[in-house]
């Protein structure tokens, strides 16, 4: 259909081999992670990144640690956790 060719067409542009276009910021968020993110990742995550975020980190196998809103103590401590 004409999404497909869209996206064809955007491959093409960009000379890149493929294309994927989401209907919104909140499914590209939530597929994101999964494909890019597998077991021997770890993800350092704001308690206030946006649901979609969240999401997406929750629905990857990659190791999560959340940190207290802009604090970079917390940071800090998480970052020694996830080694």
């Amino acid at each position: 259909g004409i999404h497909k060719t869209l996206e064809e067409k955007l491959a093409q542009f960009h000379e890149r081999e493929d294309c994927i276009l989401y209907a919104s910021c909140f499914d590209a968020n939530a597929g994101l992670f999964e494909v890019l993110l597998g077991p021997d990742d770890a993800v350092l995550s704001d308690e206030l990144n946006h649901a979609s975020i969240i999401d997406g980190i929750r629905l990857c196998r990659a190791k999560r640690f959340r940190y207290k809103h802009m604090d970079l103590n917390d940071l800090e401590e998480k970052l020694k956790e996830s080694q």
